[in-house]
């Protein structure tokens, strides 16, 4: 009962979640930030956290840039966006769309 009730909630879109950027040369968001962000607003939004979130990489902070990451919850895996929608110093805003099918 747990994986389609909470693929089900993940199908929304989140907004309003948010990370510290890195200072130096080029601002990004880290890998491991940007994967407990996400994890993090999902457990806001429905209350439930993911099992874990896999992003490729650190994210630029730069509003516009997006990234395909994948959530696994109760052996299911599903794909999603996010996108950073504002940057204020080194607070990155963001939203993120999963997938409402989880993966083959």
């Amino acid at each position: 009962m747990y994986r389609p009730i909470f693929l089900a909630a993940c199908a929304l879109v989140l907004t309003g979640c948010s990370v510290s950027v890195g200072v130096g040369g080029d601002k990004q968001v880290s890998k491991e930030n940007f994967e407990k962000g996400i994890s993090d607003a999902l457990q806001q939004s429905i209350g439930k956290r993911p099992d874990t979130v896999a992003c490729p990489g650190p994210i630029k902070a730069v509003e516009g840039e997006s990234m395909r990451c994948v959530l696994t919850a109760g052996g299911q895996k599903v794909g999603l966006t996010a996108k950073i929608s504002a940057v204020n110093g080194t607070d990155v805003k963001y939203n993120v769309q999963v997938d409402q099918k989880p993966m083959n």
